[in-house]
């Protein structure tokens, strides 16, 4: 489909009141709001040459922050404008890199901290959770390290955003005993985001004893846990097998009304199930007011593992029909459910299906 063209005419550039030649950027920078597709901001950015702006430093760096925030899909487009900016400063430097920590090429918001370092732009607070994420997505523990020596440098490791993802970043480079050392030294005024980041960092290491001892630490410090904290504490739950703990945190969760999170009871499905307790999972399952795709994929897979493959198929059916569309776990559950019950020709059909 053919994207709309914004109106970049001369009638609506020169609008009363409208001074082009006199304004430090095109007014075409105006519509950015309304861009939705790289060729409109293409458009935007032809206008700024007409107007003899394509130099102009703030043009290009409005230009080149929305093409990154905004159409993240095209990142090595605003990475174009950007190396066309003199003088970029840090807060343009800090949203390129938070966008390539977000992209499939992560290694690039390293590359770009480098020239950040190397024209004597000074990273700050803002700088190190993207550049740590890009890290941990590209398994880069080295330069991670280099990167903790950075925050201790300027003073910016105790920051209450920083810390955080330090913790994450050694955590999924497997630098587990990195992450506790990151994390004792935060002895006093822990936050949630802090315990759950640890908590998160057990769990993804399959050390659940260590994650369950840090929630009980957290309840007896009086630090409230939220939806974040349950979903790894189910987690653990899941992997201890420990049902009787799960259903306190089920109790737990009611009480605090964090059963209006869809992931949360997504999550009790999943324990209940792998805790061996399915009337518990499809408890939980029926009484939810609103399912996503991953609530009736929890459930079908549920119902497959637990051998009642033809509750399954009828689930996945009545899923069918309320609209659901099905994504790769529901169809591993649909299957799965078929060979435990000998349904060939059905899992055939539901292969095709996919």
């Amino acid at each position: 489909m053919a994207s709309t063209a914004l109106p970049l005419n001369p009638t609506h550039l020169s609008s009363p009141g409208t001074q082009i030649s006199d304004s430090p950027s095109p007014p075409s920078l105006s519509l950015l709001s309304r861009c939705a597709t790289l060729s409109q901001l293409k458009q935007i950015q032809a206008n700024t040459i007409k107007t003899h702006l394509q130099n102009h430093a703030p043009t290009l760096s409005k230009l080149a922050s929305f093409c990154s925030l905004s159409l993240p899909e095209h990142i090595e487009y605003a990475q174009q404008l950007f190396d066309q900016i003199p003088e970029p400063n840090t807060v343009l430097f800090n949203t390129l890199i938070r966008s390539y920590s977000r992209s499939h090429t992560p290694i690039q918001a390293i590359n770009l901290f480098v020239k950040m370092l190397t024209n004597n732009i000074q990273p700050d607070n803002y700088t190190f959770p993207s550049i740590l994420k890009a890290c941990a997505m590209a398994s880069a523990l080295e330069e991670g390290r280099a990167l903790h020596c950075h925050c201790i440098k300027l003073e910016l490791d105790s920051n209450i955003f920083v810390q955080p993802t330090l913790i994450r970043m050694y955590a999924d480079c497997g630098a587990i005993e990195s992450a506790q050392k990151v994390f004792n030294a935060t002895m006093k005024g822990r936050s949630v985001v802090l315990y759950n980041s640890m908590i998160t960092a057990y769990v993804q290491r399959s050390r659940p004893n260590e994650a369950l001892a840090l929630f009980r630490e957290m309840q007896a410090h009086n630090t409230p846990p939220n939806d974040v904290t349950v979903l790894s504490v189910l987690s653990a739950c899941s992997l201890l097998g420990a049902v009787d703990l799960g259903k306190w945190v089920h109790e737990f969760v009611k009480k605090n009304g964090l059963d209006m999170f869809v992931k949360v009871n997504t999550a009790l499905i999943d324990m209940y199930a792998k805790c061996g307790s399915i009337e518990d999972a499809k408890m939980v399952f029926e009484k939810m007011p609103f399912r996503d795709t991953q609530a009736w994929s929890a459930m079908i897979v549920a119902f497959a593992i637990h051998g009642q493959g033809e509750d399954a198929l009828t689930l996945f059916r009545k899923m069918e029909t309320e609209r659901i569309k099905p994504d790769d776990i529901t169809f591993l559950g649909v299957l799965y459910a078929c060979s435990h019950t000998g349904l060939i020709d059905e899992g055939r059909r539901y292969s095709l299906l996919r």
